[in-house]
């Protein structure tokens, strides 16, 4: 069973799938996705990973190394982004968010695209991820709105600016993993506490080759997060996303 809000939470959500890649497939390999997708997504820019490195001893500093992984094709309102990149395929949307039926079927035709052009030998992780910000009225109790949250010592003052909090929870039944990260961000309007509550469930390594187990999986996965969505609010913050369905 999916639940479906009038007015959905949902800042950010997307499905990404980790692969290994032969050789051959180059950057310029990769830019070519852009041909059999810009009239959906005209906008195009590099993708990169960057790494960090410390230096200790009389010689202290930091550096950091830019590397090329890939592109990013987007949408004309900026809405929808697709990755191609040297490590996986990424596909995400930004509110206003639909339904998963428009997520799934968006991403599962991407990921067809993508995986005519790189030909992937290996799918090494697959997730699902929801970045949802919810905004709770100004001097409010957190746990009126959140079931999961901070627990404070009684011997401490209760008062809260902002916090910070990751879980992390084993998924045996698929042998993946739900981190579950819950912090204060900026609010949106001065009368208000805004607090996002990110849920990234996943499999890795995923040990599987066929799309149907993939977006099988990720089916389990999706279920998987709608759980512990609705695990961690009350019915005082569902009545903020106004009507409901089941279906």
């Amino acid at each position: 069973m999916a639940i479906q809000y009038e007015n959905p939470p949902i800042r950010e959500a997307l499905i990404d799938i980790r692969v290994a890649l032969p050789t051959r497939v180059t950057l310029s390999v990769l830019e070519s996705v852009h041909d059999q997708v810009k009239d959906r997504y005209p906008g195009k820019k590099r993708s990169f990973h960057l790494e960090g490195q410390l230096s200790g001893g009389d010689l202290v500093g930091a550096t950091a190394k830019q590397t090329p992984m890939g592109f990013s094709f987007i949408s004309d309102d900026g809405k929808q982004v697709f990755q191609a990149r040297r490590d996986g395929f990424t596909f995400s949307r930004l509110r206003p968010y639909a339904n998963w039926i428009e997520l799934r079927t968006e991403s599962r035709r991407l990921w067809e695209i993508y995986r005519s052009v790189a030909t992937p030998h290996e799918i090494s992780r697959v997730a699902v991820r929801y970045i949802n910000q919810v905004d709770i009225p100004l001097n409010s109790d957190y746990k009126d709105y959140f079931r999961t949250s901070p627990e404070v010592s009684p011997d401490l003052q209760q008062a809260l600016s902002g916090f910070f909090m990751q879980l992390q929870f084993p998924q045996a039944d698929f042998g993946g993993t739900l981190i579950l990260n819950q912090t204060t961000v900026p609010p949106l309007s001065p009368d208000t506490h805004s607090v996002v509550l990110d849920l990234d469930v996943f499999k890795e390594p995923a040990g599987m080759q066929s799309d149907d187990e993939v977006w099988a999986l990720l089916e389990a996965l999706r279920n998987r997060k709608n759980e512990f969505f609705e695990g961690c609010i009350t019915d005082k913050t569902r009545e903020l996303f106004g009507l409901r369905k089941e279906y």
